[in-house]
């Protein structure tokens, strides 16, 4: 039977670190049956210019003071834009303490085909890292609501894991997106898209630092909710499931439909009752829209904040733009 670890306290670090120590047992069989020398951190670094949506660094370092002396090579990553524009930079500090540090987006290491169905029932292809199944990973996540998949912790962060074809996860072009009675009919497509990249990338060992999560519109532009705990387990769908209701959320889909083979051992600390730690977290505005199966309304429903998000990130499309077209210089030149 898996552990699953829960602590509150005062400290980001000292959480997630008591949070480890007590599932150590756990930890030290998963790394030995893993046989690798090397480490993957996968962090939710979605972009650096919203902080509060991405993995924090005092939660890297506290990791990295455990496992650190455990594996000859440490990556650390995402297939976002933190990491395929920024390199991972504004991690760059813990490089002084931890020297042997890799910062990547994850297109340099082995991969393969992976597939999403589409709105008109063809399949798209997509390409998802193979470093997951090679090396010993670790989801290192933050708690928050999300625009499609009403929570994101750690599963969700493996979809970072995908680096190319990452559109077709939602079944639907950026402009039909737009249209909520028309993202309704194709949320069950989205959920298994989501539950085979969840399937494809599945970690080793599961953390959540929360000790800040995320409400309303996450996860990106939600804000900050002070929930003091920190959870650990290689046991991802009951961690993010216990999460989540922690955070208030008692349906998410795509966590419903995932099958667990048993309950783990809850183990506490700093708390009693789970009472003490549970918060009701606003949920996204679209929440409704997300749960459906059908549409709500007859009425075609346009959703306009969605638009005004696009256009708060145009500079990450201006630089895919950009980026197509050096792949097309270089193409020709060879």
């Amino acid at each position: 039977m898996n552990k699953l670890s829960i602590v509150r306290g005062e400290s980001r670090g000292e959480n997630i670190k008591k949070a480890i120590l007590l599932i150590e047992g756990d930890i030290n069989r998963a790394i030995k049956n893993k046989k690798s020398n090397t480490l993957f951190i996968k962090v939710n670094a979605i972009d650096p210019n919203f902080p509060l949506a991405g993995t924090h660094i005092n939660a890297i370092e506290a990791v990295l003071e455990l496992f650190y002396s455990k594996f000859k090579r440490i990556i650390i990553g995402d297939n976002s834009f933190a990491f395929t524009k920024n390199k991972g930079t504004f991690y760059q500090e813990i490089l002084n303490k931890f020297p042997k540090i890799e910062f990547s987006d994850l297109t340099g290491f082995d991969s393969e085909d992976i597939e999403f169905m589409m709105d008109n029932g063809k399949i798209a292809l997509g390409k998802v890292s193979l470093l997951p199944k090679q090396a010993f990973t670790i989801s290192l996540a933050l708690p928050k609501t999300h625009d499609t998949f009403v929570y994101t912790g750690c599963l969700k962060n493996m979809f970072g894991c995908v680096i190319s074809g990452r559109g077709n996860l939602h079944a639907q072009s950026l402009l039909k997106r737009l249209f909520l009675n028309e993202y309704t009919l194709l949320n069950k497509i989205k959920w298994q898209n989501l539950i085979r990249v969840i399937e494809k990338t599945k970690p080793d060992l599961f953390i959540l630092d929360g000790y800040e999560g995320m409400e309303g519109n996450g996860p990106l532009f939600g804000n900050k909710v002070k929930l003091r705990i920190a959870m650990c387990s290689a046991d991802g769908i009951n961690l993010d499931r216990l999460a989540s209701k922690i955070c208030g959320m008692n349906y998410v889909p795509y966590l419903s439909m995932l099958s667990s083979k048993d309950k783990p051992e809850i183990i506490k600390r700093g708390f009693k009752d789970f009472k003490e730690i549970e918060k009701k977290f606003k949920m996204h505005y679209n929440y409704k829209y997300q749960i459906a199966n059908c549409p709500i309304s007859s009425i075609p429903a346009i959703d306009i904040r969605f638009l005004v998000s696009v256009l708060k990130r145009a500079y990450r499309i201006k630089d895919k733009v950009f980026e197509k077209l050096e792949k097309k210089k270089k193409m020709k030149k060879s």
